[in-house]
């Protein structure tokens, strides 16, 4: 396998704090997707529900954007 040869790659650290932001930007999107959405969240199984016990109550009324942190 010639992927195997290859050697490490250094990840920059402005692009790894960058992808970090990201994905925690992503999951802040979907908690509160699901808090919104009770029964798309059942769908998501044991791993959601876990998730979702330590979430904050959302902070806005009923039919109000959602304000992600």
């Amino acid at each position: 396998m010639p992927e195997a040869l290859r050697p490490p790659i250094a990840i920059p650290q402005e692009l790894m704090l960058a992808r970090l932001a990201q994905s925690e930007q992503m999951r802040a999107f979907f908690i509160q997707m699901w808090l919104q959405n009770p029964a798309l969240a059942k769908q998501g199984g044991a791993r959601v529900a876990e998730l979702l016990a330590v979430a904050p109550a959302p902070t806005f009324a009923p039919g109000a954007p959602a304000k992600l942190p």
